[in-house]
């Protein structure tokens, strides 16, 4: 897991590194020109143009009045130095531009590097000259962007927009439009019709930004390469309250394995779903659950879909009918509820029995839309049963407008997306998990995991089914393993996100994306019941994440 700072953070990290090392702006901004430049040879020039000698490739650099201008310009120093001829960069007036951003601009100009003015040039012919070149390098605007980008600055932004609209959508487009730091127009403050730089891949200085993950914005990120090595020991001053999960983080969240562990030692959970006009779903929960391992599984059903699901799931999972008699909530160590289930008064006093209980509740899909009725009438808001909500876009918009937005901590200036999951996290004292292109998990603390998905093989319905099933089954397993003697090691500590409720959603989140990525790279398009196969071979540890 690596922090995600806000662009406000970011800019904070600069000065205290330079307060630390008595470094002047010029030369951190000499060291980031480094890296950035190892980077961009590696990860593109080297991986991307394979039908040129490296040296042959050219690269252009729009830029701006700021630090990533001056970036960029070190950056075509360095691939000049290293035998690149092919170099040029588009800049504004050269007194429009900070002194480092000039100090750059003048040594990039001795290194024989062509330097073009906007104002020197109609924007087509720019258009049609940038349309030529093999990399181009947006550094139009970086961290210290608030508000929408105006000016120069906007117009140079919709150059670049103008020039990746144009392309098909092959692998090796050129140009190859590459960000440096952060697309030009992206800060925390971003909405969606601020004018963004659409870049195909972006060198992210270490450590990243919260704001390229999230969800309407990661589009335009592109491929996100890291480039550390600038800031020594960011990471034991990192203060961040986001952080970013990784596909090597899998084994923290995933319960360990006894090969001599009963079918109540794997634990035991309910499901509650389906309804005439949403009856698959359930039973892609109840994959998701046997996905994660649960040694016992039940499905609770409306009657007139009990023989059809006992003859779907019936291998998977015990099949009842839902009654007040059948079903008690403490039977059990995790209850999933809502996938396909309805939202009528019947299911809406089933809810409200289940937050009442102890038993933990992973609420999905009309269980969501059922929660923000309740609450919304309820004295404080918080009840009695753990809770981890999973909802996708649609449902968080529906979430938060019922219950009324709850006021997120402006100090900490992180995105959008960050503020308003951990408001409503803490507001109601439970565990949110935002699903779309990134996945957003706040808590109550108000620390937030982020992970990048990006599988377009997971926007399937469906696929959020699994993911609420196998939610339910981790936590069951946790539960269960808890219980055990000599667990105490596994409880709750001091660590980040490692309470049960913490590791078991994030281990869904990491293993429902990895295995979507991988089945995306495979096999392309797939199935819920693809996905929940290959879930299961992740956490049964068949294969490694």
């Amino acid at each position: 897991m690596r922090p995600l700072l806000s662009t406000s953070q970011s800019l904070e990290l600069d000065a205290s590194t330079r307060a630390m090392f008595d470094f002047s702006s010029d030369n951190l901004m000499e060291i980031a020109a480094m890296r950035l430049w190892q980077v961009l040879k590696r990860e593109v020039i080297q991986k991307r143009l394979t039908h040129l000698s490296p040296t042959q490739a050219s690269i252009v650099a729009v830029c701006g009045k700021g630090d990533n201008a001056g970036d960029a310009l070190a950056v075509l120093r360095h691939a000049r130095l290293e035998g690149f001829h092919r170099l040029s960069a588009i800049v504004p007036g050269e007194d429009t531009m900070k002194e480092n951003a000039r100090l750059n601009l003048r040594r990039a100009e001795r290194c024989g590097i062509e330097i073009i003015q906007y104002e020197n040039v109609e924007a087509p012919a720019l258009l049609e000259m940038l349309s030529r070149q093999d990399i181009v390098l947006d550094a139009v605007l970086g961290t210290g962007v608030h508000g929408s980008a105006k000016g120069t600055a906007a117009g140079a932004i919709q150059m670049l927009r103008s020039l990746a609209s144009g392309r098909t959508g092959s692998v090796d487009r050129i140009p190859y439009i590459v960000a440096v730091d952060i697309p030009s127009g992206l800060g925390d403050d971003w909405q969606s019709d601020y004018p963004i730089v659409h870049a195909d891949a972006t060198l992210c200085i270490e450590p990243a930004k919260e704001a390229l993950y999230m969800p309407a914005a990661r589009p335009y990120a592109g491929d996100i390469f890291p480039v550390d090595g600038i800031f020594p020991l960011w990471t034991e001053g990192a203060r961040s309250p986001v952080w970013l999960l990784e596909g090597d983080d899998i084994g923290s969240f995933l319960p360990p394995i006894s090969r001599w562990a009963h079918k109540m030692q794997r634990g035991r959970v309910a499901v509650l779903a389906g309804s005439r006009s949403g009856a698959g779903a359930a039973l892609h929960c109840v994959r998701g659950a046997a996905a994660a391992g649960a040694g016992y599984i039940g499905l609770y059903c409306d009657e007139e879909l009990f023989s059809s699901y006992l003859a779907a799931a019936g291998d998977l999972a015990i099949v009842r009918v839902l009654s007040q008699e059948s079903f008690s909530p403490e039977s059990w160590d995790a209850i999933v509820v809502g996938p396909g289930w309805g939202t009528d008064d019947g299911r809406r006093a089933v809810l409200e029995r289940l937050l009442s209980a102890d038993t933990a509740l992973i609420l999905d899909a009309d269980a969501v839309r059922l929660y923000a009725k309740i609450a919304g009438k309820a004295p404080s808001g918080v009840f009695k049963a753990p809770l981890i909500l999973t909802p996708h876009p649609g449902e968080f918009r529906d979430l938060a407008a019922f219950l009324g937005q709850a006021q997120a901590d402006q100090a900490r200036n992180a995105s959008e997306t960050v503020q308003q999951s951990v408001a409503l996290a803490q507001k109601f004292g439970l565990v949110l998990a935002l699903r779309a292109s990134t996945t957003h998990v706040a808590f109550p603390d108000g620390s937030c995991a982020v992970f990048d998905g990006s599988a377009s093989g997971l926007g399937i319905a469906g696929s959020g089914d699994v993911l609420s099933g196998l939610t339910g089954g981790l936590l069951a397993r946790w539960t269960a393993l808890l219980r055990e003697p000599g667990a105490a090691g596994f409880g709750e500590d001091a660590a980040l996100f490692h309470t049960p409720l913490a590791r078991a959603i994030l281990g869904a989140v990491l293993v429902h994306g990895i295995a979507g990525r991988r089945l995306s790279a495979t096999r392309g398009w797939f199935t819920p019941a693809d996905l929940a196969q290959a879930c299961g071979n992740l956490t049964s540890g068949s294969e490694h994440g």
